[in-house]
C-alpha cells in the first residue's frame, strides 16, 4: 500500500516535471503555443484529485499555480490578452482539482458501500442456511431429552447432567434464531398496543434472570405513553436484547430501569443501567454485526435490534460512562399519535 501510494506521487511530480518543461520552453510571445502547452498542467491535477481525492486535486492544483505564476507575470509585460487567458486557466486549474477530488472520494465512498452490501448480503444468505440447520437438528434434541425426563427416573447425577445439556441447547436454539432473524427481513406487523402490558411481557421473560443475578428490573410508562403502533414481537425482542446487555454488565445488587414517555410526536423508550459502561472503543462497533465482547455472545443483538428500529422508521442513541453505566433510548415515530395519547 506504501509503495503504491510513493508510486502515484512520483507519478505526479515526473508529470508536472514534463508539463513544467513544455510550459516554460517557447518564448513567451508564441502565445498560441503558450495556451496549448498549459493545458498539459491538466493532467497532474486529475491524477491528484482521482488517486488522493479532495486534498490531493487541492494540493496538485495549487503546486501548479505556484509554478505558472511567474511565467504568467512575465508574459504580462509582453501581451496583455495572454496575462488575462492565463489567469483564467490558473482559475481553472483550482476549480478542477477540488471538483475531480471531490468526485473521486464520492465514488470511492459508494464502491465501498456496494462492496459491504455485497458482503453483507452474502454473509446474512449463509447465516440463515447454516442457521436453519443447526435448529431443525437442536429442536429433536431438545424433544428427546423432555421425553427423557418425563418417562425415566433419573438419578441426581444424571439428572443434573441433562439440565445442563438442556440448557445449553436452549443457548444454542437462541443462537440460531438470531441468526435467521438477523439474515431475515419480515416486514413490520403494526399494531395498537398498550405499552405496559409490552413491559410486563418483557419483565416476565427475564424475571428469573434478574433474580439470579440479583439485579433489580424497575418498569415505569407515564399516562401519555401508554398506547402505540408498533410490531409487538419485534419490538419486545429488541428490548429483551438491551435488557440482556444491561444485565450482563450489571453488578449484584444494583438497578436496571426500563421506562417510556413521550418525546414530541415520539414513544421515547429508555433502558438505563448502573453498570460497567462501554469503553469507548467498542462504542463505534457495537451495532456492528457479530461484534461482540461476551464469550458465548453471538454479536447479533445489538445489529438485530437497530434494525428493528430503523424498520420503525426510528433512531436509537447510546450513552455511556465506564464506571457508572450506560443508557440506550429507542425513539419510535407515532404513526398514530392522536390515539396513543388518550
Amino acid at each position: 500500500m506504501q509503495d503504491n501510494r510513493k508510486r502515484k506521487i512520483k507519478t505526479i511530480v515526473a508529470a508536472l516535471a514534463v508539463a513544467t518543461l513544455l510550459y516554460y520552453l517557447p518564448p513567451l510571445g508564441k502565445t498560441f503555443l503558450q495556451e496549448l502547452l498549459t493545458r498539459f498542467y491538466y493532467f497532474p491535477i486529475f491524477l491528484g484529485g482521482l488517486w488522493f481525492g479532495l486534498w490531493g486535486g487541492v494540493r496538485v492544483s495549487l503546486v501548479v499555480t505556484i509554478i505558472c505564476l511567474p511565467h504568467v507575470l512575465l508574459g504580462s509585460q509582453h501581451h496583455g490578452a495572454l496575462f488575462y487567458d492565463q489567469l483564467l486557466e490558473l482559475c481553472l486549474f483550482n476549480v478542477a482539482g477540488p471538483v475531480v477530488g471531490i468526485l473521486a472520494d464520492r465514488e470511492r465512498q459508494q464502491r465501498i458501500i456496494n462492496q459491504e452490501l455485497q458482503y453483507l448480503a452474502t454473509l446474512g444468505e449463509t447465516v440463515a442456511l447454516v442457521a436453519h440447520e443447526i435448529k431443525n437438528m437442536v429442536i429433536p434434541m431438545r424433544g428427546f431429552l423432555r421425553r427423557i425426563r418425563e418417562s425415566h427416573a433419573l438419578t441426581d447425577k444424571a439428572s443434573s447432567y441433562l439440565e445442563i445439556v438442556e440448557r445449553e441447547s436452549a443457548k444454542l436454539e437462541k443462537m440460531t434464531q438470531d441468526m435467521l432473524c438477523f439474515a431475515r427481513q419480515m416486514p413490520l406487523q403494526r399494531e395498537e398496543i398498550e405499552v405496559d402490558s409490552l413491559f410486563e411481557e418483557v419483565r416476565q421473560a427475564l424475571q428469573e434472570e434478574f433474580r439470579k443475578r440479583g439485579v433489580r428490573l424497575a418498569c415505569s410508562c407515564d399516562v401519555l405513553s401508554k398506547r402505540a403502533m408498533l410490531d409487538r414481537q419485534r419490538v419486545c425482542q429488541a428490548l429483551v436484547n438491551i435488557l440482556q446487555n444491561a444485565l450482563d454488565a450489571s453488578p449484584g445488587g444494583k438497578e436496571v430501569r426500563l421506562r417510556a414517555s413521550r418525546n414530541g410526536g415520539s414513544l421515547r423508550i429508555v433502558i438505563e443501567d448502573q453498570g460497567t459502561g462501554i469503553p469507548a472503543e467498542h462504542l463505534e462497533r457495537i451495532f456492528k454485526p457479530f461484534f461482540t465482547t461476551k464469550p458465548k455472545g453471538t454479536g447479533l443483538g445489538m445489529a438485530i435490534t437497530q434494525r428493528i428500529v430503523k424498520e420503525h422508521g426510528g433512531e436509537i442513541l447510546v450513552e455511556t460512562s465506564q464506571g457508572v453505566g450506560t443508557r440506550v433510548s429507542l425513539d419510535f415515530p407515532d404513526s398514530n399519535g392522536k390515539d396513543s395519547q388518550r
